[in-house]
């Protein structure tokens, strides 16, 4: 059987991880492919609702969705992970996790003042009343990854150029 790949992507709040990862989803789906979409906010809401936003309770969030992304990608399928992982710590766990063959990093690239004028979720105005204090890219600070796989800047172009920025990346890869 054919290894599952897991496609990672990882960003500040409102950066377009979730709308990226949905949109490679819909793309792997039409080709035949199995996937599965993991995010951040559907997992807080379900298998990790007992996590708040301290360093541990992240690291033990993406700890989460490392497994379950390496449990499918042995079955066969994809996994389009999109959470912010903030840390270096906590990126190399997930390619500890997954492996380095399997792992994708994708460093979805924009700034806090992209983010906050974006603000679809109202997070960011809400900063000061959610998350114990500890918003990422406000009160807690975002570690670009080192050398990720590809980063894709949201602030800079329109999404159907990251899409096939995305997309390009991922025929060159894997139709050599």
């Amino acid at each position: 059987m054919e290894y599952g790949h897991t496609f990672w992507f990882t960003g500040l709040s409102g950066a377009g991880k979730t709308t990226l990862s949905n949109a490679l989803t819909e793309e792997l789906s039409r080709a035949g492919k199995k996937v599965v979409v993991l995010d951040g906010d559907e997992l807080r809401s379900t298998i990790s609702r007992d996590l708040g936003f301290t360093e541990e309770d992240r690291m033990e969030q993406n700890r989460r969705a490392a497994n379950i992304a390496r449990i499918l990608n042995e079955q066969g399928i994809h996994v389009m992970a999109a959470l912010i992982s903030p840390t270096h710590e906590i990126q190399t766990m997930i390619k500890q996790v997954i492996g380095i063959n399997r792992l994708f990093l994708i460093h979805v690239d924009c700034s806090i003042e992209g983010c906050k004028q974006r603000d679809v979720k109202q997070l960011y105005s809400n900063s000061n009343k959610q998350n114990e204090g500890n918003f990422t890219g406000i009160h807690q600070p975002y570690e670009e990854p080192i050398n990720p796989w590809l980063k894709i800047n949201t602030e800079d172009k329109p999404f159907e150029a990251c899409k096939m920025e995305l997309l390009e990346a991922i025929h060159a890869t894997f139709n050599q």
